[in-house]
């Protein structure tokens, strides 16, 4: 007897009976809601999380094209020293000299 009552319950669990013998039926489209919310953060979230792996990733290489900034900038003003143009000028044999006087004002 207990058998067969367990063997009732069971069957009924798994066709779905007691779902609407519990009245869950009328309550469907809530449950439908509440799913479709879960599922909805659910989604956000990971999307979210993308999201700050590739902010985090940026901001690495923006930390990067900084020292780069930097290290160019360095090259650059090194070079526009007229020591250094001196230099280079005649590395390269050019016979330009630096200016013996300053220049005129032009008005």
């Amino acid at each position: 007897m207990k058998t067969n009552r367990m063997k009732k319950a069971f069957m009924s669990v798994a066709r779905g009976d007691i779902l609407l013998k519990l009245g869950v039926d009328k309550l469907f489209p809530y449950i439908l809601y509440v799913f479709f919310l879960a599922v909805l953060s659910i989604w956000l979230s990971y999307k979210a999380e993308i999201t700050m792996q590739r902010v985090e990733k940026n901001k690495a290489t923006i930390e990067n094209l900084k020292i780069d900034n930097v290290n160019k900038t360095c090259e650059i003003i090194s070079l526009t020293r007229i020591s250094t143009v001196e230099s280079m000028l005649e590395a390269a044999g050019s016979k330009v000299k630096a200016p013996q006087k300053p220049a005129y004002i032009i008005k």
